[in-house]
């Protein structure tokens, strides 16, 4: 079994009217880590990350500026990643490291 740790490329969002929405590659591993950081320290925003089965497998509200999490979250397939309530319409950095199995 080959265990690698996978790092997509920082993805850069803009958001329109507090929200963006995108999908990821198919993922099959543990994600370990999810950065999700506004060009605004002060804006406010909410983040999900949502299964191809529609399963809500993450969800944080009411962040402000940063989401620097550690975790530990099986994945497997595609994923829907989306920006809500976002209190400025401006870029926003996103990276989901992964250790695929």
């Amino acid at each position: 079994m080959s265990i690698r740790v996978h790092e997509e490329r920082p993805v850069s969002v803009a958001t329109s009217d507090g929200v963006w929405q995108g999908n990821t590659v198919s993922l099959n591993g543990i994600l370990k880590q999810i950065l999700v950081k506004s060009a605004t320290s002060s804006t406010m925003l909410d983040f999900s990350l949502t299964s191809d089965q529609n399963d809500v497998i993450y969800n944080r509200t009411d962040v402000t500026g940063i989401i620097n999490e550690e975790n530990e979250l099986p994945l497997h397939g595609v994923y829907t990643m989306k920006i809500s309530g976002a209190t400025r319409n401006e870029d926003f950095t996103i990276l989901l490291s992964v250790r695929e199995i």
